[in-house]
């Protein structure tokens, strides 16, 4: 069956693909740097370092977008919030892939390592799998009960399933969001997303910095809400002033001027990481404003990137347990120590083509069959 969008903004699949492609390109040269393999960047160099947490960030502002967007526009139309609707709706996305991913992280990936010889070439997987300490009961119920954010800041790192952390952040985040928007007017909503945005970069900072004792300077790192908060207030102001957004943001000089920050801020450090993250999340916010206004003749519309878009939750759960069969394959047949060029060659495509496969096929077999629930019983607005 086709699943059929219930409602639908032009752009942000683009935004979602390059999102999770930049996190796929993170991992695979922190895995070359880490292991001593080739790797087409030095690691410290700016842009490499900070490109895949910069992609959860723009992840980030557009849940934070979208969400409070459809909240707004649900209160409005229906003069309350169906919290249960609502919930259920984020269940039947989210869970599935989560918890079957989770499964092959726990059963799978243990069971290919421990049984297997050649995944002894990648020392960091392999070590991380066999060590038990990095698993451990507490660990595993972190990523069971949906706090891999916390277990990632609590030191339990699981191969194949730390990447959820960001899941963890975000279905943490829809459990608060519905009721600020459903019980608070529509003056102190925007206050409290402001506050909000204000509030927990000093608290992080804090938490960071040891002047919040533990454990609740873990919690308080492991939920960055500004990032959200920054998404928020962009879909009230959509929401509530979008003749206004869309009359600026179909500029033509705006958008290339957005996109050319954009560049500029996750290639150099300019400020303090803190603010950088800021800033940079800021100019995300403004990227999504211009690229779903469809006056703007020059925004990125692409159907290649749509469907990648489409598909990007698979990508981003899935390449990290398609880095850990394509490494040591790659590293078994082609000696690392050889020709770095034609090394990354051979991986960069695997990775891609084969993540992006099993997440169509994913995406067509098994979240969609969750989806049509979602979307058929569930339907809000």
């Amino acid at each position: 069956m086709k699943i059929k969008q219930l409602f639908f903004l032009n752009g942000l699949n683009e935004l979602r693909a390059i999102a999770a492609l930049l996190v796929v390109l993170h991992h695979i040269e922190l895995n070359n740097t880490i292991n001593s393999f080739h790797s087409n960047f030095s690691f410290s160099n700016y842009f490499i370092g900070n490109i895949g947490q910069n992609g959860v960030f723009l992840f980030f502002v557009l849940s934070g977008f979208l969400i409070s967007y459809l909240l707004l526009l649900e209160k409005e139309k229906n003069q309350t919030i169906q919290l249960k609707k609502f919930f259920l709706r984020r269940i039947y996305r989210i869970w599935p892939l989560y918890y079957f991913v989770f499964a092959i992280a726990v059963i799978l990936i243990p069971l290919l390592a421990t049984n297997f010889d050649i995944f002894k070439e990648d020392p960091l997987s392999y070590n991380q799998i066999i060590d038990t300490h990095n698993y451990g009961i507490k660990g595993i119920l972190f990523y069971l009960f949906f706090m891999p954010n916390v277990a990632l800041w609590s030191g339990y790192l699981m191969v194949g399933c730390s990447q959820a952390w960001s899941v963890g952040v975000e279905e943490q985040f829809y459990l608060i969001w519905p009721l600020l928007i459903l019980f608070l007017n529509r003056k102190i909503i925007i206050r409290v997303f402001l506050l909000l945005f204000f509030v927990f970069p000093i608290a992080i900072f804090l938490a960071k910095n040891g002047f919040i004792p533990y454990p609740f300077s873990v919690i308080m790192v492991s939920i960055p809400f500004h990032f959200m908060a920054i998404g928020s207030i962009g879909g009230y102001f959509f929401f509530y002033k979008k003749e206004l957004v869309e009359r600026y943001t179909k500029s033509k000089f705006l958008y290339a001027l957005i996109v050319m920050l954009i560049l500029l801020f996750v290639s150099v450090p300019v400020f303090r990481i803190e603010v950088q993250e800021i800033v940079v999340s800021l100019l995300f916010l403004a990227l999504i404003l211009c690229s779903i206004n469809d006056k703007n003749p020059i925004v990125f519309r692409n159907k290649q990137f749509a469907f990648l878009g489409k598909i990007s939750y698979g990508i981003y759960m899935y390449h990290t347990f398609v880095m850990f069969l394509v490494f040591p394959f790659i590293n078994k047949f082609y000696t690392y120590n050889q020709n770095g060029f034609i090394y990354n060659l051979l991986i960069y495509p695997l990775i891609f083509i084969i993540t992006i496969l099993i997440s169509y096929l994913s995406y067509k077999y098994f979240e969609s069959k969750f989806i049509e629930i979602k979307d058929s019983k569930y339907k809000t607005v």
